[in-house]
């Protein structure tokens, strides 16, 4: 991802649906994780990368099962995530297993990945596996802070070591959709041609 996604503050895009512009809160480091989430959630929401129905969060119990997954407790962002877009976010995330029941048995998912290349690197037990794609890329929590780092690996990639993909998950899941937005308006108007 890089820098790209540091450098923008906003998408200057009509969302279609509401005639709302897709931008982000000018506060954005100063809010918190729950509170960026929700902004996240918010922006997909354009008639294009996702629907209000398509919008799914999950229960109180369904989030208590992800948790017990893994050792890794949950942190705030996570269960925020969880709560607001853990059901299913339209096109967000499309083809990647993010969402309830898929995040269901990612850590051990990733520990095949690691055990058949050798065991590059260790999870540590406070290591949240959280997203894995096509079984040769996750990304992983790592820290026990309320918004902590997005850590990614990827088969054959950086010599085989896990990279810091981003400080916070919330500035992941921001750029992503940020990312994501955009592929799909493109996509949409390709398909209107």
């Amino acid at each position: 991802m890089g820098g790209f996604w540091r450098r923008r503050r906003s998408l200057p895009t009509d969302d279609g649906a509401s005639g709302r512009l897709a931008v982000w809160p000018e506060r954005w480091g100063e809010l918190g994780p729950d509170e960026r989430i929700a902004a996240v959630a918010s922006a997909i929401v354009d008639g294009i990368t996702a629907i209000p129905g398509q919008v799914r969060g999950l229960s109180e119990e369904t989030i208590r099962e992800i948790e017990r997954d893994q050792p890794a407790p949950l942190c705030e962002a996570y269960r925020c995530f969880l709560s607001l877009l853990g059901g299913g976010a339209g096109r967000l995330f499309q083809g990647t297993d993010v969402f309830y029941p898929d995040v269901m048995g990612l850590r051990e998912g990733a520990l095949e990945l690691l055990e058949e290349n050798g065991f590059p690197f260790e999870l540590q037990e406070t290591d949240r596996v959280f997203y894995m794609h096509q079984g040769y890329l996750f990304w992983f929590l790592r820290g026990t802070g309320p918004d902590p780092e997005v850590w990614g690996y990827g088969e054959g990639q950086h010599e085989n070591q896990p990279i810091l993909d981003s400080d916070r998950f919330t500035d992941w899941v921001r750029a992503m959709a940020e990312q994501e937005k955009a592929a799909w308006a493109r996509l949409s108007v390709t398909d209107e041609l």
